[in-house]
């Protein structure tokens, strides 16, 4: 479940809000919609502050893991989807950083077979993607294609552009689906 909710509240509502959560987690239950799930006693919490531009924006998260009410068996399969992620993962990334390589160092364009393994790693990466990142997958693969077509037809001005294109989504994608 990923519920993410942009409204508008007046103060006395947020600090409503967030005294309703403050009384869950003390009591170590969070209930949302219908469903809750108990608090473990250590969180990890990620809280920040910034004044800029006469703005104030404050972020607050906290994670805890919920995989103790799952069942054995689907603790399993999320254990091996988690591992074969984070494996295609380092393979990808260590793909691109090739392919960055040898684009800077050579003529401009990477070697085809460098290309076709990380073509394959991210095909791979995509169907392990979440069904909230499609639209960002869609535009990471479309500029992979763009990729593909450059480094066929010889064009080192449009591979570069297209690197750093992937590069430039694969951050935005970090920020926000991380």
């Amino acid at each position: 479940m990923k519920r993410k909710r942009k409204k508008s509240l007046n103060r006395e509502e947020l600090a409503d809000l967030l005294e309703r959560l403050a009384r869950q987690l003390r009591e170590g239950t969070v209930a949302m919609e219908g469903r809750s799930w108990p608090v473990s006693d250590q969180l990890a919490v990620k809280i920040g502050f910034s004044e800029k531009k006469g703005r104030f924006t404050a972020k607050l998260k906290w994670q805890w893991s919920t995989l103790d009410g799952y069942p054995e068996e689907d603790r399993r399969e999320i254990a091996q989807w988690k591992e074969s992620f984070k494996t295609v993962k380092k393979q990808l990334n260590a793909s691109f950083k090739n392919l960055l390589r040898q684009a800077r160092e050579g003529d401009g364009l990477p070697d085809p077979g460098t290309l076709a393994q990380f073509v394959a790693q991210s095909y791979a990466f995509a169907r392990h993607a979440e069904p909230e990142w499609r639209d960002a997958m869609d535009e990471y693969l479309d500029h992979l294609g763009n990729l593909e077509r450059a480094v066929r037809e010889g064009r080192p001005e449009t591979v570069a552009h297209e690197l750093r294109d992937i590069k430039s989504r694969v951050a935005a994608c970090h920020r926000e689906f991380k």
